[in-house]
């Protein structure tokens, strides 16, 4: 199943999607961390850390990491919408949370369609789309 060139046109662009968002927020997080005046590693090492073990699993077509990574990116999406409704919100802060919700939407459908198409090659249909 690491073939992802047999993969539906809309699994392979929200799998995409969810690889590229997510990888947009752990940059976001180095590059904003990175830029603050005492670098504080904790804040900066843990979100990444917690955004990057899903991707051997999105590489690897795994339908149970993209639920995973729902119920994880909920919760940097809480600390988005917090920080962006805060009186010294900033830029960065809105644009996490935007890339929060594109990484969910894009990893529950990818988990969705994901799911239905291997449960159909499971049974021996051969479906080009999900």
């Amino acid at each position: 199943m690491n073939n992802s060139a047999k993969l539906p046109a809309r699994l392979r662009f929200s799998k995409k999607l969810t690889l590229y968002s997510l990888l947009s927020l752990v940059v976001l997080y180095t590059a904003t961390g990175l830029l603050a005046a005492p670098v504080n590693w904790t804040t900066l090492v843990v979100p990444c850390l917690t955004l990057l073990i899903f991707v051997p699993g999105i590489l690897l077509h795994q339908a149970r990491n993209f639920d995973w990574l729902c119920f994880v990116i909920l919760l940097h999406f809480t600390v988005g919408v917090t920080n962006s409704m805060s009186p010294s919100s900033a830029w960065h802060d809105y644009v996490q949370t935007l890339l929060s919700v594109l990484v969910f939407v894009g990893a529950m459908m990818t988990s969705r369609w994901l799911k239905r198409w291997q449960a159909a090659h499971a049974h021996g249909l051969d479906h080009s789309s999900p």
